[in-house]
């Protein structure tokens, strides 16, 4: 199963050449992550530990213009011993206008350090997972 959401286009997601600000997609992006980790059930307002972004590859594909909506699809595509692997597709007017790979752990908000992806993190993103195979 593939988490999706929708991102409503704003007038002030343009610049001068009239498109959609290439950082805007990260947002949506970031939209789509933030999304799925709530419905998946992940402890994102631990006091200990953070979900933080390690890499994001973004191919812009099409521009996308205002008025209209995207719509933002995630999925879990890997899981590792301390990070964890999104795809994610950003789709406007029928088109995919971009897609992204995105690598993520979980930080020890202390040390700074990534912790090993286990207990409650692993537990939502396996039962995750389990969905969508």
């Amino acid at each position: 199963m593939i988490h999706s959401t929708t991102h409503r286009l704003r007038f002030n997601d343009t610049d001068q050449l009239g498109h959609v600000n290439n950082a805007v997609f990260a947002v949506m992006l970031e939209q789509g992550r933030s999304e799925l980790a709530v419905e998946a059930g992940l402890p994102i307002e631990s006091e200990t530990a953070a979900l933080v972004i390690v890499r994001l590859e973004l191919d812009f594909l099409r521009e996308m213009a205002w008025p209209g909506a995207v719509t933002v699809e995630t999925e879990v595509a890997r899981l590792g011993t301390r990070s964890f692997t999104l795809h994610q597709r950003l789709i406007s007017a029928g088109e995919l206008c971009a897609r992204a790979v995105t690598v993520l752990v979980v930080m020890d908000r202390v040390a700074r350090r990534a912790l090993p992806l286990d207990g409650p993190w692993r537990n939502s993103l396996t039962r995750w997972l389990e969905l969508s195979a």
